[in-house]
């Protein structure tokens, strides 16, 4: 990995922990790793291994070709419904999607009863 490619995944890392609102020492703590070291693959200093890519990914709620290329697949395997609400819902952080997912759980209640 170049370093070009670390900055950027470091970037996204970033980006998306702050759309959650976590601190840097939440993060460590949530992927069960030191402060110090996480701070490094945030800032670019580090390259995290495979297993460690994946667990950041799981965390943030991110697929690992995003979180590594910015972006999903060319020839993702969804229906381009499923795929322009996956969009959809990327632009919003965790809080806004639990507040809809909510209001959606109530709404199919009324729905049901």
């Amino acid at each position: 990995m170049n370093k070009k490619d670390l900055k950027q995944i470091a970037q996204q890392i970033k980006e998306k922990r702050k759309s959650y609102g976590y601190t840097q020492e939440q993060m460590s703590e949530k992927l069960e790793m030191s402060y110090s070291y996480y701070t490094k693959i945030e800032n670019g200093y580090q390259t995290p291994s495979l297993n460690t890519l994946v667990k950041i990914a799981s965390a943030l709620h991110i697929s690992l070709d995003k979180l590594i290329y910015g972006k999903t697949p060319e020839n993702p395997q969804f229906s381009p419904d499923a795929q322009e609400l996956l969009q959809f819902i990327d632009q919003y952080d965790r809080n806004e999607l639990i507040r809809c997912k909510n209001l959606l759980a109530k709404i199919i209640s009324c729905l049901n009863d």
